[in-house]
């Protein structure tokens, strides 16, 4: 068992304890691990604070009186561990439904490390079914077509290529963070209830001269948008819109709104249903 690293895990939560518990039993599993586990309640009613406290006595519980969304969650974890005197460099967030392989975060440290100007790294993270199909394998943001999106998008894992690359956004639902930037550029714009917060962060801390990058050595896995109702329920579909909305409204400049809603409909609308379409198949 190597020493633990100076990083804290962050776990945003609503509901879902059999994911949780899920996530919190593969963090066991890692070596080497990290030196502090934060979750931050949204105002559970499943019983989850209290199955933490009586089954995971090591984890620090934050428990809010009511659902305050991801972004609200996540800052007032950040302001808990930042704050303090004795401080993590790194933070690790993580969606409370995803499964860690159990040497992803060493592997993702030693990325980070590597150039004090990279300010996140996400690993390469698949669906939990089936689990030979990428969710996120870098991120893409293009202002001018209308477009935020994961790179590899269920394709076969096997068709990512090796090595690690920059990335225009990390994924908040599994990326190591540099606590010097976190502090430098803030946390969440908790105007994105839900969607579109980690693009946005991602643009501001690169617009600041950090750098992000997509290690696919580091493997997770993701149950998607368990809390939303998965991930093609009304209600996802209906916040995702929305956040997006206010995303290029908030970084769109003039000449990109001469071709947004082209591109949308000649690029990115049949992009997404032809890979939807062979997803299904």
């Amino acid at each position: 068992m190597n020493e633990a690293l100076p990083i804290a895990v962050l776990i945003p939560t609503w509901n879902s304890w059999e994911d949780t518990g899920l996530c919190l039993e593969s963090i066991g599993r890692l070596d080497p691990a990290p030196a502090r586990i934060m979750i931050v309640d949204n105002g559970s009613t499943d019983g989850t604070p209290d199955r933490i406290t009586t089954h995971w006595p090591g984890v620090e519980l934050l428990a809010l009186d009511s659902n305050e969304g991801f972004s609200r969650a996540v800052n007032r974890g950040l302001r808990a561990l930042l704050e303090e005197g004795e401080a993590p460099e790194a933070v690790f967030l993580l969606n409370n439904d995803v499964v860690l392989t159990p040497g992803v975060l060493g592997r993702l440290w030693t990325t980070l490390t590597a150039d004090s100007a990279i300010a996140g790294v996400c690993p390469l993270i698949t669906y939990v079914e089936p689990s030979n199909r990428v969710w996120y394998g870098g991120g893409a943001v293009s202002l001018w077509r209308g477009y935020i999106g994961h790179r590899y998008l269920r394709v076969p894992v096997e068709r990512v290529p090796e090595g690690i690359v920059e990335t225009d956004y990390v994924t908040g639902a599994a990326v190591l963070l540099r606590s010097e930037a976190l502090r430098a550029v803030g946390g969440l714009d908790e105007v994105f209830l839900f969607y579109a917060e980690d693009a946005d962060w991602s643009l501001r801390v690169r617009r600041e001269g950090w750098r992000l990058l997509f290690d696919p050595g580091g493997r997770v896995a993701h149950r998607v948008s368990a809390s939303m109702g998965g991930q093609f329920s009304r209600r996802k579909i209906f916040m995702k819109v929305r956040m997006m909305a206010r995303f290029f409204r908030r970084h769109a400049r003039f000449r990109d709104w001469l071709t947004v809603i082209p591109g949308l409909i000649f690029l990115t609308l049949p992009q997404v249903v032809t890979g939807l379409v062979r997803f299904r198949r």
